[in-house]
């Protein structure tokens, strides 16, 4: 099988956060304003230089929407695949948090979804979406508490 390029496991995906007519954000939109994920090679919880940088990133933006809106949180959750144990989630949504802290992200503003989704669909070129943690930004803190 071939190896799937790092630009392609380094994809942050940005998803804009849903609005009313008037333009203004919907107030009980479960939607995060933004949304980034890190990608992980089978079957290790390691960090890419890439992933850093996703998280560079998401740190960054979290830290100019908290600016605007300090009731803004940090919602990480993690997808893994039927093979690939709830361990190894939690341990990389544990290498995401801490990266987040040391770009100065403080615990209290990061919430997280467990257990992880598990994905068990057959092995595919997809396969690589089911080894992530999505790392989303949610100006209303109450949603980033579910």
């Amino acid at each position: 099988m071939p190896r799937i390029s790092h630009l392609l496991w380094a994809t942050a995906l940005i998803f804009t956060g849903s609005a009313s007519v008037s333009g203004m954000p919907s107030q009980a939109s479960s939607t995060p304003d933004i949304s980034f994920s890190v990608f992980f090679d089978p079957g290790t919880a390691a960090l890419s230089k890439e992933g850093q940088e996703i998280i560079s990133v998401a740190a960054k933006r979290f830290v100019a929407t908290h600016s605007r809106h300090s009731a803004a949180r940090l919602l990480l959750t993690c997808e893994t695949d039927n093979r690939e144990s709830a361990s190894l989630s939690n341990e990389r949504i544990n290498a995401v948090g801490q990266q987040l802290a040391r770009h100065g992200i403080q615990r209290k503003y990061v919430s997280t979804v467990g257990p992880p989704n598990i994905q068990a669909d057959p092995p595919s070129l997809r396969e690589w979406q089911h080894r992530r943690v999505s790392i989303s930004i949610h100006e209303n803190s109450a949603i980033a508490r579910l």
